[in-house]
């Protein structure tokens, strides 16, 4: 699945910032440390405020690269606010450092680092500000020095900047990705009606009491699963399953029980899908299927029709499909809540593999400038008001709209789809205890040599 798909807002609310949400920027807050001026050294009695350093950029070109369409609010036929005011910063950018913005488009998605490591080491790379999905960047792109990190030049702990930026743009101790909005988060849908109907606690309810937990779900789901035809089949689930089929449903687990496939407790790349945190959630989900029965079995091939068909009481699935599956429900109410904690969780967060952000190229003749460029286009806190906005258009109640803004500021990022085969070795995995064939630990234990195989390459390569 390509990352631009998952969007967290409308592309109006994108331009800049790309595909997983909308830019959000103040002009002029982190522009190059300025020296002081000699007047203020003469007289240190009077304000000492630094001066900006000047920059003429004689009118070169900056340039901004994407794979994907709208990047660039100029382009956008039908503008809103957020073109609007975005448009102004860039003119204004234009302005003060005398160049010209570009916004440079190389469609081809599975080509799209190979374009710019090859256009990198012929000393020209394609743009000077790129937008990239973070497996491709760590440890890869980092290592082999085609991106460089960008605290040298701004402060991530910047309050203007997003938890998301902070925890899945740094690698090693240093910030990498800039980004003011997090991607579209992965959690629950729920039939409200049919909760109603079927007597059911609300699990928005549950949520904010804290007891949206694994022991909960399991016997929610458990309640959900009905014959409600007397026909001696179950017809009504309590899940119908998951957007990316049975190994997101199931990698979601891991991590909301802080497990991990690749990453020590200390955030040491390492395969730890054996750790104790894992096993638990792959037994978890052992037991849904095989003990509860309590997800729609055999899997259906596509479970958000399922679940638009009355099927499950739950689906789990981005918020971005919010908007078809409303468009397809309609007389039914819908909700939205975070996975259910694990036991070895202290609160609700939302994790993803889908995540991308601006990095500066190593390469680029104008890296500074070109990062204070971006970072002075983007809207910041403008844009998230923006898009909240646009979320009080979608999202169907006060309860689902409450999880979504949460869900933003709790979410974290799931990295080993950057392992070359990473998924698939998952994958397979999930099918052997999903299918009862064999315990978690068997199941782990017979993948570990390749997976660790992988991981060393990974990390070989990358030097």
């Amino acid at each position: 699945m390509k990352a631009f798909k998952l969007l967290a807002i409308p592309v109006a609310l994108t331009m800049v910032a790309g595909v997983v949400g909308c830019s959000q920027g103040t002009a002029n807050k982190t522009s190059p440390t300025p020296q002081p001026t000699a007047q203020a050294a003469a007289t240190p009695q009077q304000s000492t405020k630094p001066e900006e350093k000047k920059v003429d950029l004689k009118g070169q070109s900056i340039k901004i690269g994407a794979w994907y369409d709208g990047a660039d609010p100029r382009t956008v036929k039908e503008k809103g606010p957020a073109e609007e005011a975005q448009i102004k910063l860039i003119e204004a950018a234009e302005k003060k450092y005398n160049c010209k913005i570009e916004f440079v488009k190389f469609g081809d998605y599975d080509k799209y680092v190979e374009n710019f490591t090859t256009t990198s080491l012929s000393g020209q790379p394609f743009a000077d500000i790129v937008r990239m999905e973070l497996f491709w960047s760590f440890p890869q792109l980092v290592n082999k020095g085609f991106v460089q990190p960008i605290d040298q030049w701004i402060k991530a702990s910047d309050p203007k900047y997003i938890d998301w930026m902070r925890v899945g743009g740094s690698y090693n101790g240093h910030q990498y990705g800039l980004v003011d909005s997090s991607p579209s988060p992965y959690g629950i849908f729920y039939n409200k009606t049919l909760v109603q109907k079927l007597g059911l606690e609300d699990p928005y309810e549950l949520q904010q009491k804290g007891q949206w937990t694994w022991e909960k779900f399991r016997e929610f789901s458990k309640k959900a699963t009905q014959d409600t035809n007397g026909d001696g089949k179950t017809d009504v689930w309590g899940i119908t399953g998951a957007y990316g089929k049975v190994k997101a449903f199931t990698e979601q687990l891991v991590y909301t029980n802080k497990g991990a496939v690749d990453k020590d407790a200390s955030g040491a790349i390492k395969f730890s899908l054996n750790s104790e945190n894992a096993i638990q959630a792959l037994q978890y989900a052992s037991d849904l299927f095989n003990v509860d029965k309590s997800i729609e079995q055999p899997i259906p091939e596509d479970a958000s029709k399922e679940f638009v068909a009355g099927k499950g009481v739950m689906y789990a699935g981005f918020s971005w499909e919010l908007g078809g599956l409303k468009d397809n429900m309609k007389g039914q109410e819908l909700g939205y809540v975070f996975f259910p904690k694990g036991p070895k969780a202290d609160k609700y967060v939302s994790y993803t593999p889908f995540g991308n952000m601006w990095m500066v190229s190593k390469y680029s003749k104008n890296a500074e400038v070109a990062l204070h460029i971006m970072d002075e286009i983007s809207l910041n806190e403008e844009g998230r008001k923006l898009s909240e906005q646009s979320w009080q258009q979608s999202y169907p109640n006060k309860e689902s709209m409450d999880t979504r803004k949460q869900m933003g500021n709790n979410i974290n990022y799931i990295s080993y789809y950057g392992i070359p085969d990473g998924e698939k070795l998952f994958e397979g995995i999930v099918k052997e205890i999903t299918e009862g064939k064999v315990s978690p630990a068997t199941a782990v234990d017979k993948v570990k040599p390749q997976f660790e195989a992988k991981i060393s390459k990974l990390l070989e390569d990358s030097k």
